[in-house]
Formats: structure tokens, sequence, C-alpha cells
């Protein structure tokens, strides 16, 4: 059957980095720093002091960005000085401006130190209108994202020069693209970001999927192998023969009914698909302020192998400013621990402050 090896890949990039129910939680001692001429480290957790809540001003914003009306909130610490700003960057599927995972805790970090923060319904989620086309997702929203820049650049009370992101999971994706779009990026702060392609990454999380229902390692192991060469690959004998290992797996028929197209039936994906962007390819030449944390128990995206890509691309970059950390036994959602939130106070208030 023509292009089923197509069809496949996109009904996985629905269902791969759906964020909200992978956290996890332990405790244990403190995080040290990683300079920007070391490998990652694996951290394990501490224990958070309290949070003093401060008192925002909030402002509603629109912006436009092509057929996308998108509304949010732009919260703001007391006072008349321009504020240096930080917008939240949603990971995948229905996000409000307040997120589909617990924002609070970040927001409250980012307001006591001084930064004003924006965030905005999702097309489709809240007051946003438009609908996101799937096969384009990352480009739809990283130019959305350049478009919310601009709208802090021509804000009255926001500092122009020094406007950072935060984001999450799908944002690491989304920011890595919007970078290529505007000067305006200060910094930016990637949590369980994807270091990698999207098909790389949904092999990934295959490998982990298939293990957990019963396969073996080495049969996980195949998943993360043969799953991408069979979407990538560029003649029919390359797809042919992951394919042949693939249809040999059961656990993967559990979801998915895989058949192999004959040959006159196959052709290689579009190479201009959101699905083959790596954003490797744009941090290795970024040179901005960068904080990457993944957790080490993810299983949407790989940890190891992005905090490695993360140092690998910033030290061909030269970036001189840069750190990389894993939280031993966390997952893919940990905004509400205090090893995270302690840890990204102590990198805007260091000697090595994003700006």
């Amino acid at each position: 059957m023509k292009r089923v090896i197509q069809r496949f890949i996109f009904i996985v990039l629905l269902l791969t980095i759906t964020l909200t129910s992978c956290g996890s939680s332990t405790t244990g001692a403190t995080p040290s720093p990683v300079a920007a001429t070391e490998p990652a480290t694996v951290l394990p957790e501490v224990r958070s002091t309290a949070i003093e809540i401060p008192r925002p001003i909030v402002e509603e914003i629109s912006f436009q960005s092509g057929n996308f009306e998108l509304v949010g909130d732009l919260r703001m610490p007391a006072g008349e000085e321009l504020f240096p700003a930080i917008i939240m960057v949603h990971g995948d599927g229905p996000a409000t401006r307040n997120g589909a995972v617990p924002y609070s805790p970040t927001i409250e970090i980012f307001l006591r130190n001084g930064y004003a923060v924006f965030s905005w319904d999702k097309p489709g989620s809240g007051e946003s209108t438009g609908e996101i086309d799937e096969e384009n997702e990352l480009t739809q929203r990283a130019a959305i994202l350049a478009d919310g820049i601009e709208a802090l650049v021509e804000h009255p009370v926001i500092d122009p020069l020094h406007i950072g992101l935060w984001g999450l999971s799908q944002a690491g994706w989304v920011m890595p693209l919007a970078l290529e779009l505007t000067e305006d990026i200060a910094f930016m702060i990637v949590v369980s970001g994807g270091a990698e392609d999207s098909f790389e990454q949904m092999a990934y999380l295959m490998g982990k999927q298939v293990i957990a229902d019963g396969a073996s390692v080495e049969r996980g192991a195949l998943v993360e192998q043969y799953g991408p060469q069979a979407y990538k690959a560029t003649n029919y004998a390359e797809y042919r023969e992951a394919m042949e290992i693939l249809i040999e797996i059961p656990e993967l028929h559990a979801y998915y009914t895989l058949e192999i197209a004959e040959e006159d039936e196959w052709e290689p994906m579009p190479r201009d698909l959101d699905a083959f962007f790596d954003p490797m390819d744009v941090i290795e030449h970024t040179t901005i302020p960068i904080l990457a944390i993944f957790g080490e128990l993810d299983i949407y995206i790989d940890p190891i192998k992005g905090a490695e890509a993360y140092h690998a691309a910033l030290q061909k970059a030269r970036n001189q400013n840069y750190r990389i950390e894993v939280f031993l036994g966390r997952g893919h959602v940990f905004t509400s621990a205090p090893i995270y939130l302690e840890l990204l106070e102590e990198w805007l208030t260091s000697s090595q402050r994003p700006w």
C-alpha cells in the first residue's frame, strides 16, 4: 500500500510528545554546575526553601501571526523601569497561557528576579484562534513565537535587548527555529527539549514503549535503530531493510499495522517536512546564554543523548555561557521540583547571568 510508512510517522508524531504525565520524584544532595567546557552531569534531588510569591501587574495582550490571533498575559513585577522579559513556550498539545503543566512556580521565580513573563493561549485553546497544521506544526509555532517576540520588543515597559525564552519539550524544536527568524532572543532555557529530529525522538519513545510492553532491551534497541532508517530512507533497499526488521517486532503491532510497500509504490519522504528538522543544526552556531535541563528517566526525550548533543553543539559554537544538567530520578516534567526551581534561580542570579 502506497505511503504506508508515511502515514505511520504522522500518526506517531501526534502521540509522541504529550507532555503532562511523565514526572517523577526523588531526594538527594545538592547539584553542582557544569561549566561551558564540561560534559553534562547527572544531578540528585535537593530540597528547596519557601518561595515568596510576587504580586505581578497583569496585562492582557493580543497579537496577530499570519492567520492566527494570539491572546495571552504579560505579567510584570511592580516598578517603573524597563523589564527584561521571558516568553513561556508550550510543549505539544492544547495549552492555555497558564500552561498544560504547572507554570506558576517557574513564573514566580522569574517575577521575583525582576523579569516580566509573557505566555499565551495556543491556537485553538483559550481565547486564541486558528488551527495548527499538524505536518508544519513546528514551523508555524516558530513563526508565532517570532511574532510574539516582536510584540514584546514594541511594548513600552519591556527592555527589547533582554528578551529570553523558556520552553518545555516540543519547545526544544520550536525555539531553535525561532532563532532563525529573529535576532531579538537574548537567552534560552530548555526543559526536556528535543536534541534530535522528530524521527529519532519518535524511535526513542517507541523503543521505551515496546520494552515496557514486554519486549527485550535488544528489540527496543532495534526499534531505535531501524525506525528512523525506515522513515528517512533515500532508496528502497534501505527502506525495506529497516521495515523487514521492524515488522518482526511483535510489540510494535499492538500500536500499528505495519506493511512493507512494494518498490513501485514507495517513494522517499519529502525533506522539507518539519519532522526532519534537527535543532542542533541551529544550536551549533548559537552563542546566546543557554540553560538545558533533562530528566534521567525521561521516556519521551533521550536525556543523555540530548545533554551530550547540546554540549557538542555549544562547544562547536564556542558558546561561552551555557549550562547543561540531568536530574536523577526525574522524568519528562519536573517543573514543580525543588531541585529544578533552585537551579533556575541560581542560573538567573549567577555571575554569568543570561544578560
